[in-house]
């Protein structure tokens, strides 16, 4: 089950983890929409009043773009053997924790909760505060860590699977890849949209 859960690519075929990853991505774009989420980074998510139905699979697919291009030419400078399908099935798999935490913002609770902390910034607005949202707040919050972090261990696993990378250079260039392919989804899903 570890390896399931943690490193699904030691153990399936790249055709297996390609039809996974496309078949939650079409599910994560419905969940996106559905409960108003956009993916709208690498590493992001953001719940918004409403979305429309191509919004959030868009997302997915910019930040699966993005993500596999960085970490295949990463790949390459690391072992030049690094197939393309690899680093792909591997941006697609990641990302699957993310895709249940849209179900966090049920009857858009919260978007609803944000929007109250950040009509909290003018003084006069201090009444908007709902002492239920904190507990709320914690959960999410703690989930979202945990999902994140397990996002990233996938990314992680699954590229030093597909390159062969064992030093510590290599996990350096990853960080440096992931953190690109955050900030290039952001600026095509920005421009784009």
């Amino acid at each position: 089950m570890k390896t399931l859960l943690f490193n699904p690519f030691e153990k399936y075929s790249d055709r297996t983890l390609i039809a996974f990853g496309l078949l939650f991505s079409l599910i994560g774009g419905y969940l996106g929409f559905v409960f108003n989420a956009r993916f709208d980074g690498v590493i992001d998510l953001h719940f918004v009043e409403k979305v429309s139905v191509y919004q959030p699979l868009f997302d997915i697919a910019i930040d699966i773009f993005c993500s596999s291009i960085l970490l295949f030419s990463v790949g390459k400078l690391i072992n030049n053997k690094t197939r393309f399908i690899d680093i792909l099935s591997v941006s697609m798999i990641a990302r699957i924790p993310f895709y249940f935490l849209s179900f966090f913002n049920i009857n858009n609770l919260m978007y609803n909760i944000s929007k109250r902390i950040l009509s909290m910034i003018a003084p006069e607005k201090i009444h908007n505060f709902v002492i239920t949202d904190i507990p709320v707040l914690l959960v999410v919050s703690m989930t979202t860590i945990l999902f994140l972090i397990w996002l990233i261990v996938l990314l992680y696993n699954g590229f030093k699977v597909a390159t062969n990378a064992k030093e510590t250079k290599h996990t350096l260039f990853f960080i440096g890849a992931l953190i690109f392919a955050e900030i290039l989804s952001k600026i095509l899903i920005i421009t784009l949209n």
